[in-house]
């Protein structure tokens, strides 16, 4: 199913809006007026609980941006989301190019951090580097691109062009020559990076002998996006040339914590609807999508098994199951079919193009 364009009238823009100001009023009580309130009021330091359980909403928002679907208009939709980037922090458009290529390269050599190949490396070395990245690598790097939105461009290209390239899909090079290293876009990068690092200095200064609470704030902070971000993922069948990259898990929550995080867990949804605004994910969720969601804390602790060989990941089932039109319906499954059915979805016929899914 292809990228559709979305219509302005079902962005929930004022909600959006006021969601938008209540994570700004976080950000500035987190880098602000907490350092400010700390000499006189130190068990105020416990209110950054709220800010780092907050994060999964937070980053909903500018998943939200991201995607365009924010604000109705383009211009304030971008100007909105580089404000809640700057509070994250990260250059905006680091993080919307980061994640429309995830959309494109999902499950590829490049975007399946979990897997290696016993050829090239062992299992403890591998675990070496996904743990880190779990725990807390994805966040770190967003956070490093403050500094290397400065490096020249051209050495930008050359640590792109080591990356593995995919049959059938387009050169992360290319795309990161065409999309993300335009004199226009450099220019508001290493803005957003001033401002952000301007905040951070100013904020660390009125912290004072208060700076490891900052610190331990942006670990949690750190830790909840590493964390989520490949659970969706996790152990889900590898890309293959001319096939389908929108693999993705709908994990479990309760309805009222599903839309604590902008009905984030609706993932599955997401990859397949990335035009789809969150409030409208699960009306356009399928009853497949929701009989075989995982629950969401055993999704994000399943990844702590650690990496897996390349010959050990799933692959698409080679069994007769029954017509989706039965599961849809709930018809009693054997187990097999029941372990599979996440993966399958409504993909298109194998060989179909690969594209990317978001704008």
């Amino acid at each position: 199913m292809s990228s559709a364009a979305t219509d302005p009238r079902s962005i929930p823009a004022r909600l959006n809006l006021l969601l938008a100001v209540l994570a700004l009023t976080m950000s500035g009580w987190l880098w602000i007026a907490l350092p400010l309130l700390l000499p006189a009021l130190p068990a105020l330091g416990w209110s950054l609980l709220i800010v780092v359980l907050a994060t999964t909403f937070y980053w909903s928002l500018l998943h939200e941006g991201i995607h365009a679907v924010l604000l109705p208009d383009r211009r304030l939709n971008d100007a909105l989301s580089r404000l809640l980037a700057i509070g994250f922090p990260a250059p905006f458009a680091v993080l919307r190019f980061g994640h429309l290529k995830h959309h494109q390269f999902n499950r590829t050599a490049i975007d399946r951090s979990e897997v290696f190949d016993p050829a090239l490396t062992t299992r403890s070395a591998a675990a070496w580097r996904y743990y880190p990245q779990l725990l807390i690598g994805l966040y770190a790097s967003e956070v490093a691109a403050l500094l290397l939105v400065w490096l020249p461009p051209a050495w930008l290209l050359r640590l792109a062009q080591r990356l593995p390239a995919e049959p059938g899909l387009p050169s992360l090079a290319q795309s990161l020559e065409r999309q993300l290293l335009k004199p226009d876009t450099l220019r508001a990068m290493r803005l957003d990076s001033l401002m952000s690092m301007a905040l951070m200095t100013c904020s660390v200064w009125l912290y004072g002998t208060h700076a490891w609470m900052l610190l331990l704030a942006l670990l949690g902070r750190g830790l909840l996006i590493s964390l989520t971000d490949n659970a969706y993922h996790y152990a889900t069948p590898l890309h293959a040339p001319g096939d389908d990259v929108r693999q993705a898990r709908q994990l479990d929550l309760p309805r009222w914590a599903s839309a604590l995080i902008l009905h984030f867990n609706y993932h599955a949804t997401h990859h397949r609807h990335p035009a789809l605004p969150w409030s409208k994910l699960p009306a356009a969720a399928s009853a497949q999508d929701r009989q075989f969601a995982q629950p969401y804390v055993r999704a994000l602790l399943r990844q702590l098994r650690g990496p897996i060989a390349l010959k050990e990941t799933p692959g698409r089932p080679k069994f007769s199951c029954p017509p989706r039109s039965l599961q849809a319906a709930r018809i009693r499954l054997r187990p097999s079919c029941r372990r599979a059915a996440w993966s399958r979805g409504p993909h298109p016929p194998r060989g179909s193009a690969s594209r990317p899914w978001g704008r």
